[in-house]
């Protein structure tokens, strides 16, 4: 299968052979784990394995449907799916061992085993849903995963993982993806490039992760915690931001003459950011056309963008050299026409 990545200037979006897909530095799905656990502890693990699972298991069945992806003999399936896998920067996988019960799969350079400190506990659950929905693809079969080692922990230079497969089928969750009209060409100045293993895109190593992966991992978190949620959602911004502090956006800022915080639509498909400016020149406004935070899958009536609200707000002194912190006003998740953040 050939990987399609595309930037849409207009739309400030990545698609991934025609779905939308969010682009984060390399670590971003470490510290939202991270972020969550330090409020759930261990509840965190079923709550990401399910999420990751129900994203990938989406993402791939709506590939299928749209005749991208054909699933053939089960080892050029595996080599297909696990090369989009590892192109989407989610680890390189291989399996070692097969029988008929189970197979030993080991993971190298995986998005979910790159914590800063070395842990006690084995800590890939998102890898463990993304494997499981692999082999869910695969075999219309419900599978158990367990993570045997993890880099994470110290004594491994890759992660390992015991697939079992269980007897019963079930109807797997499916999420279908947000459609977007999308006339315009892509934008052609977006550099996409690989280094070792790493996807890079504007020199910045990168993680990529199918748009509802956010709506689902974030309605389930309410569920548990109400609008508690929030809080976490904002904490999440806050520290990707520090990943995007490492380099230098005023390169990009200037490359794609954009305004600022503006850069966040080419680096990372948040959603079309404009900066709107008074009369003296300064910032008063900052609207997103098209968030990715706006989308949701449960019926609560809210404003959503806290995520975006944390990263604005970091970034703002790494771009401007002066810390703003900003509020949603309007959220297209309650019907406005844009999400707009303004300052405090």
């Amino acid at each position: 299968m050939e990987i399609d990545l595309k930037y849409y200037k207009t739309k400030g979006i990545y698609t991934m052979n025609g779905f939308r897909v969010i682009v984060l530095p390399k670590g971003s799905f470490e510290l939202i784990q991270m972020q969550v656990g330090k409020i759930l502890g261990i509840a965190t693990k079923s709550i990401f394995e399910d999420a990751m699972s129900t994203t990938i298991y989406s993402f791939l069945t709506d590939l299928i449907k749209s005749k991208q992806l054909k699933l053939h003999s089960e080892e050029k399936s595996e080599d297909e799916i696990f090369s989009l896998l590892y192109s989407m920067g989610l680890g390189k996988i291989s399996v070692l061992s097969k029988d008929v019960d189970s197979y030993n799969i080991t993971v190298r350079d995986g998005f979910n085993s790159i914590l800063p400190d070395i842990t006690s506990i084995n800590s890939c659950f998102q890898m463990n849903g993304v494997i499981a929905a692999v082999y869910r693809i695969m075999m219309k079969r419900d599978i158990k995963v367990n993570e045997n080692k993890c880099k994470s922990t110290g004594d491994s230079d890759m992660d390992w993982f015991k697939v079992s497969f269980l007897d019963k089928a079930e109807n797997f969750n499916y999420i279908s993806q947000p459609s977007y009209s999308l006339e315009d060409q892509p934008f052609d100045k977006i550099e996409i490039g690989k280094y070792s293993s790493d996807m890079l895109i504007n020199s910045i190593p990168i993680e990529i992760v199918p748009v509802i992966f956010f709506p689902y991992l974030f309605s389930k978190l309410r569920k548990i915690i109400g609008v508690s949620v929030h809080g976490i959602e904002y904490g999440i911004g806050l520290a990707i931001s520090k990943l995007y502090s490492q380099y230098n956006l005023q390169d990009a800022v200037a490359k794609y003459q954009t305004e600022g915080l503006d850069v966040l639509s080419p680096i990372s498909g948040l959603g079309l950011i404009k900066t709107i400016k008074n009369n003296q020149g300064s910032i008063e406004q900052i609207d997103v056309y098209d968030s990715f935070n706006s989308l949701h899958i449960d019926q609560e009536n809210e404003k959503r963008c806290f995520m975006v609200s944390g990263m604005f707000t970091n970034l703002s002194s790494k771009i401007f050299g002066s810390s703003y912190k900003l509020y949603e006003s309007d959220c297209s998740s309650i019907n406005n026409s844009v999400c707009k953040f303004s300052f405090e």
